[in-house]
């Protein structure tokens, strides 16, 4: 793509800031969840999409940057779709263990072949990682920028580039994002948005329906067993697909253990208790 049809593509796409997503921030207090939190170190950041609202909770860390990890998924999903590198959520790619070999840590659903909803549902890295060659490094780039995804970092041909700490955003910069795509599709046609839509739906409660994507990774590499860092990042709608909230959680703990569900059920109760989750 020339630079000047990127560029222009990039004014069709309004920049969404935190000042255009937080008009005003209130801080969490923390004190009612002190307790369960135990050594976990939390950043999160939620916005009321009636009136741009936020909460927050460790605000000096809102800014700060990692690497999304699976969460990338949700622009990946997106990239993929629009790229033509899947020509439906259905597309099944089948595991190569040559190419991709199983890992110690591998859940047993990563071990057979996928469809982008299946991997998307599963977390499936391997189909994901298979997707990179489908999709021309300047594909990258231009949708990288049009999301405005953190630091829009990457080597072309890299399958890692998501999970080995070159491509980096901040809870901030997250739930940018998700405003973006809530606000007006970021880029995005509709129908493709719909089916991300299909397959990022996690659950219903009381007419609200709640869409995100989990991501965790080892903060050192080469230690599985030791400290971890993950997110759940995600957006809730009411019954007649109004947008509700977009949320972006991060957090840091001793073990993957300690944050497999708990940043989930975590970010479901701050979102609970700020009126944003029902009851």
């Amino acid at each position: 793509m020339k630079i000047n049809t990127l560029f222009a593509l990039l004014l069709l796409t309004p920049v969404m800031s935190f000042a255009d997503v937080c008009k005003t921030t209130k801080p969490i207090n923390t004190d009612p969840y002190i307790a369960e939190m135990g050594t976990r170190k939390v950043t999160f950041l939620a916005v009321d999409l009636n009136n741009n609202h936020c909460w927050a909770m460790n605000e000096s860390g809102l800014s700060q940057r990692h690497s999304p990890h699976s969460s990338f998924k949700i622009p990946h999903t997106l990239i993929a779709l629009e790229t033509g590198a899947v020509k439906s959520i259905d597309e099944r790619i089948e595991w190569d263990q040559k190419k991709y070999p199983a890992k110690d840590f591998w859940p047993e659903t990563w071990k057979q072949s996928h469809t982008l909803a299946s991997a998307f549902k599963h977390s499936a890295v391997w189909y994901y990682k298979a997707l990179v060659p489908r999709i021309k490094p300047t594909d990258y780039k231009k949708w990288l920028a049009t999301f405005h995804y953190g630091n829009q970092t990457f080597t072309p041909g890299s399958n890692e580039f998501w999970l080995n700490n070159e491509l980096q955003i901040s809870p901030a910069e997250q739930v940018e994002f998700i405003a973006c795509l809530l606000k007006n599709r970021c880029g995005v046609k509709a129908n493709h948005f719909a089916a991300f839509e299909s397959v990022a739906l996690q659950e219903t409660k009381n007419g609200l329906s709640l869409y995100a994507k989990t991501g965790a990774g080892s903060i050192d590499p080469n230690n599985n067993d030791g400290a971890f860092e993950g997110w759940y990042v995600g957006y809730i709608k009411d019954a007649n697909a109004k947008p509700v909230a977009a949320f972006a959680i991060y957090m840091e703990a001793e073990r993957f253990a300690a944050l497999k569900d708990y940043r989930k059920a975590f970010s479901l109760r701050l979102l609970g208790d700020l009126g944003l989750w029902g009851n």
